[in-house]
């Protein structure tokens, strides 16, 4: 089984639009028309791994120097550069993520982060909780970037934008959409032999003291099952 480790950041760490267009008089619209607009639909659903971020489409060569090569696979590349290191008036850095296809030289804009975005943790509340949804806008941080298994091009990012916990997304570049996992110290493994994201989350003992136990998640952000007894820390 191949199990590709990640360095786990621990408590404490330093540091769409849509396309509406212009509705048509019913009059004017034919069937010829209309079945053109079908024939593009279905032309561009077939290429969506393109056509959903075709418009930030680049030559690799604009990459920024400073990015840094973050996982590589299967002639692709991520990198992130820090355009904004944190000031007094913003502690948080600002980061975007790029991907690089290796054989076309072509490189696309993943995201780029938002540190004042919050994080929806009320609604990741349960221990069995699933990934929610957040607008890939909304995406506060991404100090590193990893490729994870599944269908098409699917990849993660986590940072530390609050000193004390790991915020850990998923962003799917088919559709272009994003999810956050309900996990506060990031990734501990990925395994790409059974499509599964090992994350760790900390807790509380209402006598005292902290735990730790890790949980498995499907590409899709679905939680999976419980990997591990709470240890104690």
């Amino acid at each position: 089984m191949l199990m590709v480790p990640i360095a786990m950041v621990m408590m404490g760490c330093m540091n769409s639009s849509t396309n509406n267009g212009k509705d048509v008089a019913e009059d004017s619209v034919t069937n010829e028309m209309t079945e053109t607009l079908k024939d593009d639909e279905a032309d561009e659903t077939e290429e969506m791994g393109v056509a959903m971020y075709q418009q930030d489409e680049m030559d690799a060569s604009e990459l920024p120097k400073t990015a840094k090569l973050m996982d590589n696979r299967n002639q692709l590349a991520l990198y992130v550069n820090e355009d904004q290191a944190p000031t007094e008036d913003e502690p948080n850095a600002s980061y975007t993520v790029w991907l690089v296809n290796e054989v076309t030289n072509k490189m696309y804009r993943v995201c780029k982060t938002n540190p004042t975005a919050a994080a929806p943790w009320e609604e990741m509340s349960g221990e069995k909780s699933d990934a929610v949804d957040v607008p890939i806008h909304l995406i506060a941080t991404a100090e590193q970037a990893y490729f994870v298994p599944g269908k098409g091009t699917k990849i993660l990012v986590e940072g530390c934008p609050d000193g004390r916990n790991i915020w850990t997304y998923i962003i799917d570049m088919d559709t272009h959409t994003a999810n956050m996992f309900p996990s506060n110290e990031g990734v501990n493994h990925i395994d790409f032999d059974h499509d599964e994201i090992i994350l760790a989350t900390y807790g509380y003992y209402s006598e005292g003291g902290r735990y730790t136990y890790l949980r498995a998640y499907s590409p899709s952000g679905h939680y999976l099952r419980n990997m591990s007894e709470k240890e104690a820390e």
